[in-house]
Parts: C-alpha cells; structure tokens; sequence
C-alpha cells in the first residue's frame, strides 16, 4: 500500500471519529481532554473497514517479547513506550508485517518533536513501513480542533509534515458534528 492512499484512508478514519464521536473530543463533554488512547481505539474501529483483512489493527499492542525502556528507551513523558495504533500481522516481523505505526496528540505535542522522534526510532526499531503523528491539537490556538500530521517512510525518512485538511475541508467536518 502506497503512502498516499494510507494517508486517504486515515483522513476518512478521522473524519468519521471526529463527526461519530464528536462528544469524545469536544471540551464541552468534560474537564479534561481525551486520552490518546481513547482516540486511537475509535480511530483504528474507523479505520478497519477500509484496511485489508490480512492486517491486525491494534492499540497500544506490546506483544513483541521485548523489554521496550531497555532497548531502545523511548518512553515518553507518561512513560509510555508503545506506539498508540499500529497496523501489522500479529507475531510476525519486519517490515512486511508492519505496515504503520501511528502515533497520536491531543494537545500535548512537545516543541522539541519529541513525540516524531519516538515514532522515527520505533518505525526503525521494528522496521514499519511507515510511521506518523497524527497531532488534533484540541483548543489550540483558540481553534476547537486543527488536524496536523508527519510522515515518515522507513525508506526515505521524514516526507511530510502539514495540516491533514484545508481549512474548507476541516470546517465542512466540523459543520457536520452535533456540535456544530
């Protein structure tokens, strides 16, 4: 599967989970923000039908036997060192059982990137085909969401880094929410 249509399918994912679980990610449904967790499982739910059936998709999936911290040490600041959705064939390795390895932001993107590095050094690590960071970027900037996402492809590294929809685009999505 090519970059660009993973890419397609992904936007479709978030488009879904933005307009279905709009109360998820409003910050009138409560005090506190989503966890990242709970948007990739609606995210990879979304995303399911419009992947191939031979690929797992799975959140915060740690089964590789290895002891993460002691390898590579890619905890983050929760202490996480787990990719938050990764598409993949169970038990197998390399990279053409391992399709993508995702990462997710709400609002806590750190301004050293620090979240893409952890991606790169996991997508080199396990060999992904591709490995991104899907940053909602809730509330910022006064804005009630602004979908922004990097791309790395374990061939050629880092090949893009932009907003995942055009600001047409983005409030359409938005207008079709209960919240809107």
């Amino acid at each position: 599967m090519q970059l660009a249509s993973l890419k397609n399918r992904i936007r479709i994912a978030l488009t879904t989970t933005i307009v279905d679980e709009w109360s998820l990610l409003s910050t009138t449904s409560g005090t506190s923000r989503p966890t990242e967790r709970g948007v990739a499982f609606h995210l990879g739910w979304h995303l399911r039908p419009m992947i191939e059936r031979s690929w797992d998709i799975d959140c915060e999936y740690n089964r590789s036997a290895m002891d993460l911290e002691a390898v590579v040490a890619l905890e983050d600041v929760e202490g996480r060192g787990i990719p938050d959705l990764i598409v993949h064939h169970r038990g197998n390795l390399g990279p053409e059982h391992n399709l993508l390895l995702l990462e997710l932001a709400t609002d806590r993107i750190s301004p050293d990137g620090a979240e893409f590095k952890r991606a790169r050094a996991l997508q080199q690590r396990f060999g992904y085909q591709y490995a991104g960071l899907l940053d909602l970027r809730l509330g910022i900037d006064g804005k009630l969401l602004a979908p922004h996402w990097q791309w790395s492809t374990l061939e050629d590294g880092p090949v893009d880094d932009s907003e995942v929809y055009t600001p047409e685009m983005l409030a359409d999505v938005i207008s079709r929410t209960s919240g809107a």
